[in-house]
């Protein structure tokens, strides 16, 4: 079979969300079995979202589940989809994140986040308004204690005198961190500087992703890191898809339809991941440039095209949109692994 691409990885994306045909439980077991199933299928990562008092997203805390996860897989790299700053005491989460990394024997993937829905900050009493400046903070202590033994901190939200945090992570200095970006470039120049990877959401135009890569190279090397740095970085950084593979693509529609119309249906921020406001025809989505529903042969199509046209080398695949029939799911993903992941030159674990 012929290799289209050169040193690509493939992920997958967990939402758990519940619709009316499923329950909580039965969402949550299906997903972790997917991590397993995705594991032995050779994808390279997964990543779990977090939410809360949202059935479109309803695991509260990501580690939590990524440890079960780890548990039940060898492989594969765990990735939060986000971990919403704000909502955790940064201390707490660096003790919980290391302890994943060690039980997964230096497998995490730390995606970092502010947090968009309002709701979800209510639920938890935690001021909306002043997520940016208690992400800013968070993700400096959350840095120094998987960094260092002994974390003092002096901050706004958070002091912090002396503490000695267990355990400490498997890699060093500390597992690679990932910004979530959604459309700003702010949030691209910061990572950069940062030098922190980068995950784009739905974007509905690939030249903007390509645009958002340059801008991160540029601004991440003028900053003051090394070129072979910054490319690694960016070879860890990728973009998020709507995927769904079937044996021809009039099947691959079908079995998708439902879940997708349920999941855009109950959404009521659509425009921030590149989505019309106001709930669109099944049709719109299918032409949507962050939907990628078809045949294998299709699938592999369009994943050259966007590799070609971006660059970017890291495609994350969300095959169970809306609580996608757990065996329907099993099984695009497993026609994915056998039928195009071939095609492409799967790059080594980094």
């Amino acid at each position: 079979m012929s290799q289209l691409g050169q040193g690509m990885t493939f992920g997958v994306f967990m939402l758990n969300s519940v619709p009316p045909w499923k329950s909580p439980a039965e969402e949550l077991k299906d997903e972790l079995e997917q991590i397993k199933v995705a594991d032995e299928l050779g994808f390279h990562s997964v990543w779990v979202a977090e939410h809360n008092a949202r059935r479109y997203g309803i695991v509260s805390s990501a580690q939590v589940y990524l440890a079960a996860a780890a548990a039940q897989t060898k492989k594969i790299k765990l990735g939060t989809a986000v971990v919403r700053l704000p909502l955790h005491h940064p201390l707490k989460l660096a003790e919980d994140l290391a302890l994943i990394d060690v039980i997964s024997d230096g497998r995490l993937y730390i995606g970092v986040g502010k947090g968009y829905d309002p709701l979800e900050f209510a639920a938890y009493n935690v001021d909306f308004n002043e997520r940016d400046e208690m992400y800013k903070e968070s993700l400096d202590l959350l840095k120094n204690a998987l960094e260092n033994q002994f974390v003092t901190h002096r901050g706004k939200y958070y002091n912090v005198n002396n503490v000695e945090t267990f355990p400490k992570p498997v890699q060093k200095p500390m597992p690679p961190i990932f910004v979530m970006i959604s459309r700003s470039d702010s949030s691209v120049i910061n990572a950069a500087k940062q030098g922190h990877s980068i995950i784009l959401g739905q974007f509905s135009d690939w030249d903007d992703c390509k645009r958002k890569i340059e801008l991160y190279r540029e601004t991440a090397i003028s900053a003051g890191y090394s070129k072979e740095y910054v490319e690694e970085a960016i070879a860890r950084s990728g973009k998020l898809f709507n995927l769904y593979c079937a044996e021809d693509t009039r099947q691959a529609q079908d079995e998708y339809e439902k879940g997708v119309m349920w999941y855009m249906g109950v959404r009521d921020n659509r425009s921030m991941f590149g989505f019309s406001r106001e709930t669109q025809p099944y049709e719109y989505y299918l032409n949507h440039r962050s939907v990628i529903v078809g045949s294998p042969e299709k699938v592999t199509k369009d994943l050259q095209e966007f590799r070609e046209h971006t660059g970017l080398n890291h495609v994350i695949c969300w095959f169970n949109c809306g609580g996608q029939p757990q065996q329907q799911t099993l099984k695009s993903m497993k026609l994915f692994a056998e039928q195009v992941m071939p095609h492409f030159e799967v790059k080594e674990y980094i």
